[in-house]
């Protein structure tokens, strides 16, 4: 009864579940990306980016639009957490996290920007001694390399990690912060694996994304999504269970 499940079992049951729901979901998803979009657009217009200056100034504006993102990803994390269950739900819970627990949905994406932002310095300062020299030399694109990689590793890791937290918000809102975060970690020891692999599974669905200019990104993001969410149900079941 605690054997987890498959990549394949879970890609099976979140197609079921969004089985005549795919056009619900799709409106979340519409509602909660034009709006970060018309943000975006707002704060972004006025930067030069083609300066160091507007490329600096550009780097902390998304670091800190990401750190505010935090409160509509725990909605969206809301919104598919009803579908799955089969809860009553609705698009506007893409917003419940602006009226419940704010504080804590921005904490938990603060704490897991900060590394990953630390971790991209060398990536941002790479990328600027380069912009600033008319014939880099080989060794600093060699540098920008290494640093972008060091970057990725961090992110990946970081999210491996953190992965359940905005679930576990939700799910037991009396926790603190600092409880979400060390319940994260725990349910991810010995997972980390594996839902790297579940990640890596969906690459060809990204690529269909790309070949077809964004089109196909309303049926990949919505089943990703509910696939993730399994992934949490299966982790959280195993741990009841044991």
């Amino acid at each position: 009864m605690n054997s987890k499940l498959s990549t394949e079992q879970l890609k099976a049951i979140s197609r079921g579940q969004l089985l005549g729901r795919y056009g619900f979901a799709i409106s979340a998803e519409l509602a909660a990306a034009g709006i970060m979009l018309a943000v975006h657009l707002i704060c972004f217009l006025p930067v030069d980016q083609s300066t160091t200056a507007g490329l600096v100034l550009a780097f902390f504006i998304s670091c800190i639009l990401d750190v505010l993102s935090g409160v509509f990803a725990a909605g969206l994390t809301r919104f598919y957490l009803n579908l799955v269950c089969n809860r009553p739900g609705s698009v506007k819970d893409i917003f419940y996290n602006f009226r419940v627990h704010t504080n804590k949905a921005l904490a938990i994406r603060l704490l897991t920007s900060i590394p990953q932002v630390i971790g991209c310095l060398p990536f941002l300062a790479s990328g600027i001694l380069i912009a600033d020299q008319e014939n880099p030399s080989a060794g600093l694109y060699l540098l920008y390399s290494a640093a972008m990689l060091v970057a990725l590793i961090v992110y990946i890791s970081v999210w491996l990690l953190y992965s359940q937290a905005y679930y576990l918000l939700l799910d037991f809102p009396g926790y603190s912060t600092r409880q979400i975060m060390s319940v994260s970690r725990r349910m991810m020891k010995g997972h980390k694996g594996r839902l790297f692999y579940l990640t890596v599974s969906l690459i060809p669905y990204y690529l269909l994304c790309f070949l077809s200019c964004g089109i196909a990104s309303l049926w990949v993001t919505p089943f990703s999504r509910v696939l993730f969410t399994n992934f949490y149900l299966d982790l959280i079941h195993r741990n009841h269970a044991a």
